[in-house]
């Protein structure tokens, strides 16, 4: 079996690869991800800022089980290859393997309908109107999608084998999307107080429906209490948020308790005056982000230390 890699981790010399045709005018592959030998791209788009469906659960013969909406930077290639230079269990087993031993999540992988279920494909299509794989490629099929980070971003990846016809091809499809920071310093603190009036918090953690204080989320509540030790006459707003999963009411309760938490701990670890601080919940009505993506609903899960200025 042909060995397969991810240009992300590894840069190793690996045989020429002799295609039958030449690429589409204009396109490359993706840098992160390196394509199997002796295949050619025969079609190709890359848009800025696009969502993009990804699949996390096969289908139950009415729909998809599951479903992930990503957006960013989506990079699609469609690759055609000769039959001869491999399979559909070939390609779809070397990207798993490669993505698995880098340290990827797999958000979910099947092959053909044994495994991913009644009319996988017919409803992968009526999602996807992009899609680049054509109805005489089901005879034989597979779906992996995967997310792995690196310098700051996220990376979302679907790919998709698949013959027929005596033909062999298959879909690349890679999103970026910029990982929230979770690095927060005294002096960027100081300079957002100065500058907005506010700050947010992502790194200061609860379980889900908790308001029990994670222990690392005192990196950050250390730095408020820097903060706030530093600059004695400032009084501040200690604000919680969630994103919409749930009732409303459940989720204004939630932040509100999660928000006392956090004031509590300053006054009795920092010795902050509990008079500086009023804690307040706003739940779901002040978003960041979408709450139609998972990484949209993080951003929205944050604590805010916002200025009193009275």
């Amino acid at each position: 079996m042909k060995q397969l890699i991810l240009a992300l981790f590894v840069f190793i010399s690996v045989q020429p690869l002799f295609a039958q045709r030449a690429d589409k005018e204009g396109s490359q592959d993706h840098p992160l991800i390196q394509r199997f030998s002796q295949s050619y791209i025969y079609f190709y788009e890359q848009t800025s800022f696009d969502p993009y469906t990804i699949v996390t659960g096969k289908s139950d013969g009415s729909k998809l089980i599951s479903t992930q909406e990503v957006e960013g930077k989506v990079t699609r290639i469609f690759y055609s290859m000769p039959t001869e230079a491999g399979s559909v269990y070939e390609i779809y087993t070397n990207y798993l393997n490669a993505l698995k031993s880098e340290g990827a999540t797999i958000l979910f992988s099947c092959k053909n309908v044994s495994n991913c279920g009644k009319y996988f494909w017919d409803y992968l299509r009526e999602m996807d109107t992009k899609i680049q794989m054509p109805a005489y490629y089901g005879e034989e099929m597979a779906y992996i999608a995967a997310k792995f980070s690196k310098d700051g971003m996220a990376y979302y990846v679907t790919i998709i084998p698949g013959y027929g016809l005596s033909e062999m091809g298959y879909e690349v499809t890679v999103v970026e999307t910029k990982e929230m920071e979770q690095q927060i310093s005294l002096n960027g603190i100081e300079k957002a107080m100065n500058e907005n009036g506010k700050v947010s918090l992502y790194g200061i953690l609860f379980d889900t429906g908790s308001d029990v204080i994670k222990e690392s989320s005192y990196t950050e509540i250390d730095l408020i209490a820097q903060y706030l030790q530093k600059n004695p006459s400032k009084k501040v707003y200690v604000v919680g948020h969630t994103d919409n999963t749930g009732s409303y009411q459940n989720n204004i309760s939630l932040s509100e308790r999660r928000a006392k938490a956090v004031k509590n701990v300053l006054t009795s670890k920092y010795s902050i005056s509990a008079g500086r601080m009023t804690s307040a919940g706003v739940g779901p009505v002040a978003p960041e982000a979408k709450n139609t993506t998972e990484d949209g609903r993080k951003k929205n899960r944050r604590v805010e230390i916002v200025l009193n200025e009275k």
